[in-house]
């Protein structure tokens, strides 16, 4: 019997169904909890006495390590396509992320401690933060492809989620 059970396992990921193929080192998912401090009071002074909860924040960073359709379609997606593009006639500037977003589905490998914690990871409303700086290098080496997602908060029945885990 082993001591523990820990848990590995590399994920797949598709952005909008298409295949984003390998990664330098998976994906890293940053959700951050948001509140509002009750501090600098003229009894308490500098202490904090309470936080008022605002929400939270969900950002997912990847390297793509294939330069192709999976991992240059996300950079696109205020645009029709990664060509120079930064806006057209059915995606104009001043559009909704929420209209341009779409779907990341993060799927585990099978056979790995990870093939069921969690099987998947879909953030429904995904789209290419703009916090995305990425730099691109024409030359002989690997073109690596740095991918910063925001997930948009959706809501159902008056339940705000950002992803759901299967």
């Amino acid at each position: 019997m082993a001591i523990t059970a820990p848990i590995a396992g590399a994920y797949t990921g598709t952005y909008n169904s298409v295949a984003i193929n390998y990664t330098r080192s998976g994906y890293n998912i940053n959700f951050m909890l948001r509140a509002e401090r009750v501090d600098e009071t003229d009894i308490y002074g500098n202490s904090l006495i309470d936080l008022i909860y605002r929400g939270a924040q969900l950002t997912i960073d990847t390297i793509a390590k294939v330069y192709a359709a999976g991992s240059t379609g996300p950079l696109a997606a205020w645009a029709s396509s990664f060509n120079g593009q930064v806006y057209a006639a059915a995606k104009p500037i001043a559009q909704l992320a929420s209209t341009a977003a779409a779907a990341l589905v993060l799927t585990a490998v099978a056979n790995t401690p990870a093939a069921s914690s969690p099987a998947t990871f879909t953030a429904t409303k995904s789209i290419i933060s703009p916090d995305n700086n990425f730099s691109l290098i024409f030359n002989s080496q690997l073109r690596e492809v740095p991918l910063r997602w925001d997930v948009l908060t959706t809501d159902s029945a008056g339940t705000g989620s950002m992803f759901a885990l299967t």
